[in-house]
């Protein structure tokens, strides 16, 4: 069993392990100016959700990433208005009924969006024109999110005043049976849709925001893996022939 275990752990350094998976209860990215972690989950009616922030460059990427192990979560009416000003909403097609186009493959992004899945999280947000779950007010589109183990995300560039308040706002409902938002899964499950992470994220940056990384191993490490590997492999074939 322990030669199997090098084997195996060998072969993973050499597969290049140290990439980020999906699927395995990743972490939000740092920096968001919104986080509902340890709140609590509105089902059925959707609740309003609101964040303030002072813009630090002439051009804000704003992201919203979300996880839903279990179940999914829907987004409504997303808006940002300029405080100062009482702009109208800033955000293009912030109610998700534009139509669709396809992004880092995702055939469901919404117009006026980008998608990003860094982790190639499974069950990814779509635009849904038809919305399964109860939305805000008369809208009938939403974006319906169930990244599992990991986030995804949509994003898109806004014109803004250096030093100027702004506020973006969004209904959320979820159609799980969770009642707590948490930014990782506790429950014990950490690679598949029995986990209890469920978050939603809101950020406002120069650019996407930076997902955490695993620290690649130096090339003396990954070399000396694999030589234990080769070697405990061919001990491991010897064994069985005897």
């Amino acid at each position: 069993m322990i030669v199997r275990s090098m084997v195996l752990a060998a072969a993973l350094v050499l597969m290049g392990a140290s990439s980020a998976l999906a699927q395995v209860n990743e972490p939000p990215p740092a920096g968001a100016i919104l986080d509902l972690n340890g709140q609590a989950i509105p089902h059925g009616a959707p609740m309003e959700y609101s964040v303030t922030f002072t813009a630090a460059v002439a051009s804000t990427d704003v992201t919203l990433a979300l996880r839903e192990d279990p179940a999914f979560i829907g987004i409504s009416d997303m808006s940002m208005v300029d405080d100062t000003t009482s702009s109208g909403n800033l955000l293009v097609d912030g109610d998700f009924s534009a139509g669709v186009y396809t992004d880092n493959g995702n055939a469901a992004t919404p117009d006026g969006w980008e998608y990003a899945n860094i982790y190639g999280a499974s069950f990814g947000g779509v635009d849904d024109l038809s919305c399964p779950v109860a939305v805000h007010g008369t809208a009938t589109s939403c974006w319906f999110d169930g990244a599992v183990q990991a986030y995804d995300a949509i994003d898109q560039f806004v014109a803004t005043t250096v030093g100027q308040s702004y506020t973006i706002s969004f209904w959320l409902t979820d159609d799980g049976g969770l009642t707590t938002f948490s930014d990782l899964s506790t429950n014990g499950d950490t690679t598949d849709t029995g986990g209890n992470g469920v978050d939603a994220l809101v950020y406002a940056q120069a650019g996407l925001p930076s997902l955490p990384t695993v620290p690649e191993p130096n090339g003396i490490s990954m070399l000396a893996l694999g030589l234990l590997g080769i070697g405990a492999l061919a001990f491991y074939r010897r064994k069985q022939v005897a």
